[in-house]
């Protein structure tokens, strides 16, 4: 259902748009586990983990909104389509894991999905009619972005590393769930409802 602003910007309910991204990461998250053939002696791969810590931010940010426009919604596509592609770069990852361009590819692909949420989570602030409050504590904003950078940053430092060496390169991605654990306030903040409408 659209309801019109006095702007006149038309703002849509969120329940299609959530729905539409769960079945996206879902078959994602699928194919991550189904596709791909581990060959013997395969460790934990990140990768996984990844797909599913982008899926945490993308819903921690979504709770803070109330409504979504025209223009979220197609950042919101470009995300999605960036999570698509992880499933072929972590299979391409596991069967070529000591080639550094591939290594590299995949950090490309980490960053670009990195890079759409934050693009997603700057929209959202820039259009405070979108969320649930209009003022949301500073504190929290700044801990939710740096949440978001996690992924893109670790992709930097790992694309730098596997000119070094293609396993460093590779796992610098555990850095990304030992830094969201330092960000919590995004989500102790909701759970208190500070964030929710009155």
């Amino acid at each position: 259902m659209a309801e019109k602003t006095s702007a006149a910007v038309t703002r849509l309910t969120l329940d299609r748009l959530m729905a539409f991204t769960d079945g996206v990461i879902a078959i994602a998250i699928t194919i991550l586990v189904l596709g791909i053939d581990i060959p013997e002696g395969h460790r934990f791969s990140e990768s996984g983990l990844i797909g599913f810590l982008g899926r945490i931010g993308h819903d921690a940010l979504f709770l803070y909104l109330r409504y979504c426009n025209r223009a979220l919604i197609w950042l919101n596509t470009l995300f999605l389509f960036s999570v698509t592609l992880i499933p072929f770069l972590s299979k391409l990852k596991i069967t070529y894991e000591q080639e550094p361009e591939v290594v590299r590819l995949f950090c490309a692909g980490i960053f670009f999905c990195g890079l759409m949420l934050l693009a997603m989570w700057r929209y959202v602030l820039s259009h405070s009619e979108l969320l649930w409050r209009p003022k949301m504590d500073q504190a929290v904003i700044r801990s939710m972005t740096r949440r978001i950078l996690l992924a893109p940053v670790v992709a930097v430092i790992a694309f730098c590393l596997s000119f070094v060496d293609v396993r460093l390169g590779t796992h610098a991605f555990f850095l990304i769930p030992l830094g969201a654990l330092r960000h919590r306030l995004v989500d102790s903040a909701w759970e208190r409802g500070e964030e929710s409408s009155t």
